[in-house]
């Protein structure tokens, strides 16, 4: 059964998640209910639909349960729940998603009912018991058991496994490295200047802001993202969730296979 309260750590968050900033310390909530943690996740949400790729903070929220721990980050402007985005497979990152899952419920809410309304059996024709050749009762009844165990526990595990890593295998640097790399590459860059091409700011905390040139150069499609450093085939790189940044110079990077050159270089 499923904790009836968690322990709750807020990052860059105020302490009741309404608001988000580098000033806000780590902030440690003990014996959080449910509905309590229903609230701050709320408020993280009207929060990301607030930020933009200037925001330096990256807020978050880590539940730690009986379980295990689960990160609830801001993506797009919306919740990211970290680790589910293959499972969601583009679905929005929504609160009554996220709570289900923490609490324990998603496997009852979303399995099992379907899992019995295809195996259970609608009789039809006269019971195996008093058809003479046929299988006794006790029989069927142990077959249908086991298939409904093991479909159950298929889709159980279908659901729960972790998602397959789209980064490919690194080692990361020490944090120093990791900060002297980022300070060497901090600043501006863009694939191009004109309307569909790139571009992106590399802060020197790790946070990467993406977007898109629209008319006059108007930003569209923001997007947040954090980065490390770290080694992959020997080379230096910054690592993200879902890629990695490629750094040809201080002046040139890669990344998603787009060339992005520094501003004004």
């Amino acid at each position: 059964m499923a904790a009836s309260t968690y322990s709750v750590t807020l990052h860059h968050l105020s302490p009741d998640a309404t608001a988000a900033g580098l000033a806000f310390p780590d902030e440690q909530l003990q014996a959080v209910a449910a509905n309590q943690l229903r609230d701050l996740l709320q408020a993280l949400a009207v929060v990301a639909s607030r930020l933009t790729i200037y925001e330096p903070s990256t807020p978050e929220i880590r539940v730690k349960t009986e379980r295990e721990i689960f990160v609830i980050r801001t993506r797009y402007r919306r919740l990211c729940f970290v680790g589910w985005e293959t499972i969601l497979r583009g679905e929005e990152h929504s609160v009554a998603f996220i709570m289900a899952t923490i609490t324990g419920t998603l496997e009852a809410a979303k399995v099992t009912p379907k899992v019995i309304e295809r195996y259970v059996p609608t009789p039809s024709t006269p019971s195996a018991a008093a058809m003479p050749g046929g299988f006794p009762r006790w029989t069927k009844i142990a077959v249908l058991s086991t298939l409904i165990v093991g479909f159950n526990g298929f889709t159980a595990w279908m659901l729960l496994r972790p998602p397959p890593s789209v980064v490919p295998k690194h080692e990361l640097v020490s944090e120093s490295e990791s900060r002297a790399l980022l300070q060497r590459l901090s600043g501006e860059f863009e694939t191009g200047a004109t309307e569909g091409q790139r571009h992106l700011v590399i802060m020197p905390d790790g946070v990467l802001h993406l977007a898109k040139y629209g008319p006059q150069r108007a930003l569209r499609e923001e997007r947040t993202k954090t980065a490390r450093g770290a080694i992959v085939n020997g080379r230096t790189v910054l690592v993200l969730p879902d890629g990695v940044l490629d750094v040809k110079d201080n002046d040139t990077v890669v990344l998603y296979g787009s060339t992005y050159r520094r501003r004004g270089s």
